[in-house]
């Protein structure tokens, strides 16, 4: 398709500034690297380095998980 005649500003374009932007990294759930991944827990500790367990949108609805920013 010619890109000269694409709509930039179409609902689906990945240009348009109402899309979610594609995070790319591991999901703890399936093991693996995806696209749309969310930070679903954090884990502190005291002293050494913590920890984050992320999930990708397959992931999060078949285990009903809530990203950590979407939890009360």
């Amino acid at each position: 398709m010619n890109e000269g005649t694409q709509d930039q500003n179409a609902p689906n374009s990945q240009s348009s500034a109402t899309t979610e932007p594609l995070t790319y990294g591991y999901c703890s759930w399936h093991r693996g690297y995806s696209t749309g991944i969310r930070v679903i827990e954090v884990v502190e500790q005291a002293s050494g380095p913590g920890g984050v367990q992320s999930a990708c949108g397959p992931c999060r609805e078949e285990h009903d998980v809530v990203p950590y920013a979407d939890q009360p």
